[in-house]
């Protein structure tokens, strides 16, 4: 017999023990089928219990988040509303600081002289359109009861002609009306004026305001706010529903009621806030599909009772229970139909698996053995890239914010916000006068690793550190946004610290400065800067010497040539953002900090365009003749801090990748510097103005700009607010209009968690 006959035979006669083998593979199979149905049942049936929680989390979720959306609502409303009760303070306090209306008050009668007087300051009083165009009013007097006499707008009168020739009030409520500007229980509250004005078509209030508890003399004058019932309704979005039932009450801890708005329907409220809510009561609103809550203001300690629309009333609140329903029946036939498709279908690959485990094992020995050799070359080569990362950032080499965030990231210098500080120290070891007890001389080499050694112990661990040149140390302090000065001052203390340990146990003395901070690690190499020149006022007594303790000397320009090298790279690479940041630099050491004459000026403005010349010289061979021609034209006129500025963007430009014109970002970002002004732009607008979805444009503006939008928006809003208060004399009422806020308070609190200081305090200093 051949042997391709017995082959032949052999495969169709297999041997008893291949058999048994492929009979214990198919009871195998079988038994991990059963076991693979078995544990995709389970599988599907927690998904169906998480389904099931799903849909009660999202109701109530949803339960939870409109009722969270009423009372931010409510408590927006809320500081709109005590804003306005403390602007018409203010304008109080400031007609007070009017001598005449002072003089007016303290009069017992008025005489011709006085009258002429108060004429003059109802004329001053009628150009004066600032509580018009801040308040919810329509009109405003002051009563003075010494003299009987009304102050207004246009107007200075006797109260009663007051009341019957200018107001044409009912002569039988004049008592009232007198009663509500003389008695100290009604003042400042919202007194109703029906009974004054029975024939108008609009309900107003009268707001009282005793000025004699805003002076700190004694001044018997009152002051009266007339407003529209619908224009205080106006500023609270529960009275601007449909229901018939809208209600609001204000009252004081005492529950005295200051202000009551409401609709015919829901008057009787009144008497339920007094007595407390009944069942009744309960019943009577969850009938109507109405809540009430209640909410008290941390800044008065007003409580506000106001009624809205139940949850239950409200469209696309309730959750889709039909759309839940038919998704879970999906879900429990389709999950039926995958498990068994596939069981079928993993079988094989788990069987295959099985085979080419043991190959596996075998290259995985191996694989560690390789893993451990490049573990040791990482670990090796990690102390080298650390350094240059931090040379990188110091000298201002690194470009991109890719680049950047991967360079943080290497650091470790993500997660959380940090500030930077560049720390520039000079070594000296050999024997001289500064030292006290000189060792030996210490060879380069030692030195370095003394002092290496010596500022991790007192610097901490991880170390951002180089060295520049020979016994010349650079190091990045890093510490976090609340630190402030305190970081300077515990480096302050660790320099000394450090300097004494090296100079009784090494002879070495230490000289140190210090940059400001940043909180932008791309621009700690300004701080390094810095921190170059400070080093250079340090002496045997000031060892450690912060920028920010030199003396600006008015007549000597700041370019050092460091920054000449530093505006050349930035321009040749393109780095549009430190260019701004260089230019900035430059014009607040010079134009803000040391006001030069205009002979130093020019001296400075000719130096940084001898530079641009040498960017200039270096642009690429295809640069089109044309834009270097009339590149070439903007060297040829008048020099100004501007032209350079605009000279160095334009070499930048020139520099870096050209872009299509229609890059989204770039596109989006012009857009935001055309309208950061409108307080409505954010991720919804962009999103509907572009065609793009706001968690995509989100990531899309961080990867490419890196920083967050609202980051972005708010700091363009915040630094075109401190401009205008420094150049302009633009009111700070307006100011956060100006910028795109809608609320005042809001905008101080962001200002001053940026600049430290409130844009009141920025004015006047």
């Amino acid at each position: 017999m051949t042997k391709k006959s017995r082959t032949a035979q052999s495969d169709l006669n297999p041997p008893e023990k291949y058999t048994g083998a492929t009979n214990t593979r198919q009871s195998d199979r079988q038994a991990m089928m059963l076991r693979m149905v078995s544990s995709y049942s389970i599988f599907l049936f927690v998904i169906l219990v998480l389904f099931v929680h799903l849909y009660i989390s999202d109701s109530n979720n949803a339960r939870s988040q409109f009722q969270w959306q009423v009372k931010s609502t409510l408590m927006s409303n809320v500081e709109l509303f005590e804003t306005d009760l403390e602007i018409m303070e203010a304008y109080c306090r400031q007609l007070l600081q009017d001598n005449r209306v002072r003089k007016l008050a303290r009069a017992d009668g008025i005489d011709s002289k006085l009258f002429d007087l108060g004429i003059a300051v109802s004329t001053t009083m009628a150009t004066d359109v600032y509580p018009q165009a801040l308040l919810p009013m329509t009109e405003f007097f002051c009563y003075f009861p010494k003299s009987n006499f009304v102050l207004g707008s246009g107007f200075f009168i006797e109260e009663t002609r007051f009341y019957d020739w200018i107001k044409g009030y009912p002569e039988e409520e004049h008592e009232n009306f007198m009663e509500v500007l003389t008695s100290p229980s009604d003042y400042y509250r919202f007194i109703p004026m029906n009974a004054f004005r029975p024939f108008s078509s609009k309900n107003y209030y009268m707001y009282v305001i005793n000025m004699n508890d805003l002076y700190y003399m004694d001044l018997d004058v009152v002051a009266c706010f007339i407003l529209e019932e619908e224009k205080l309704s106006s500023l609270f979005e529960c009275m601007e529903s449909d229901s018939p039932y809208r209600y609001l009450s204000v009252r004081t801890a005492q529950t005295d009621n200051i202000l009551s708005l409401h609709t015919p329907e829901s008057a009787y409220f009144d008497d339920m806030i007094t007595d407390g809510m009944s069942d009744e009561m309960r019943d009577f609103l969850e009938s109507r599909k109405m809540s009430m809550d209640i909410h008290t203001s941390a800044n008065t300690g007003y409580t506000y009772y106001y009624s809205h629309p139940s949850y239950d009333s409200t469209t696309n609140n309730a959750p889709p229970q039909i759309l839940y329903a038919a998704v879970f029946v999906a879900a429990l036939v389709g999950g039926f139909i995958i498990i068994f498709m596939f069981s079928r279908r993993n079988i094989q690959p788990i069987i295959e698996l099985d085979q080419q485990l043991q190959v596996t094992e075998q290259e995985k020995s191996s694989l560690q053995e390789e893993k451990s050799h490049l573990e040791e070359v990482m670990d090796s080569q990690r102390p080298i890239i650390f350094n240059s990362y931090v040379r990188q950032f110091l000298r201002g080499m690194i470009v991109s914010p890719e680049e950047a965030s991967y360079a943080k990231e290497f650091l470790g210098l993500t997660g959380e916000k940090f500030t930077y500080n560049g720390l520039y120290i000079v070594a000296y070891n050999s024997a001289n006068d500064y030292q006290a007890s000189p060792n030996e001389f210490i060879t380069l080499e030692e030195c370095n690793q003394i002092v290496r050694e010596t500022l991790a112990q007192f610097l901490g661990e991880p170390l951002y550190f180089f060295s520049p040149s020979d016994r010349v140390y650079a190091v990045i302090v890093v510490g976090r946004p609340d630190d402030g000065k305190d970081l300077i001052i515990r480096t302050n203390e660790a320099v000394i610290k450090l300097h004494d340990y090296l100079l009784d146990a090494h002879g070495i003395w230490l000289f140190a400065g210090i940059g400001k901070n940043t909180d932008d690690i791309l621009n700690v190499w300004e701080s390094y800067q810095q921190a170059m020149d400070a080093v250079n006022y340090t002496s045997k007594n000031y060892i450690f010497f912060p920028y920010e303790f030199i003396k600006k000397d008015s007549s000597a320009f700041y370019y050092p040539p460091e920054l000449s090298t530093k505006l050349i790279h930035f321009i040749t690479t393109g780095n549009t953002p430190q260019v701004l940041e260089l230019f900035n630099l430059l014009h607040q050491e010079n134009i803000e900090e040391r006001a030069l004459p205009i002979n130093m000026v020019q001296f400075l403005l000719s130096d940084i365009r001898n530079t641009l010349l040498k960017a200039r010289f270096a642009l690429p061979q295809n640069t089109p003749a044309d834009v270097v021609k009339s590149l070439d034209e903007t060297f040829s006129q008048h020099v100004s801090f501007k032209l350079c500025e605009d000279i160095a963007l334009q070499l930048c430009n020139l520099f870096s990748v050209k872009t299509d014109d229609s890059d989204l970002i770039s596109t989006i970002e012009k857009y935001i510097h055309e309208n950061y002004a409108d307080p409505s732009i954010g991720l919804n607008k962009i999103s509907d103005e572009f065609q793009i979805s706001e968690s995509y444009f989100s990531h899309l503006f961080k990867e490419k700009r890196g920083v967050n939008f609202s980051t972005y928006l708010e700091n363009m809003r915040l630094s075109e607010a401190s401009r205008l208060i420094r150049e302009t004399d633009i009111s700070l009422n307006e100011l956060y209009l100006s910028v795109g806020y809608n609320n005042a308070n809001t905008f101080r609190r962001a200002f001053k968690k940026v600049y430290g200081i409130t844009p009141s305090a920025m004015r006047d200093g």
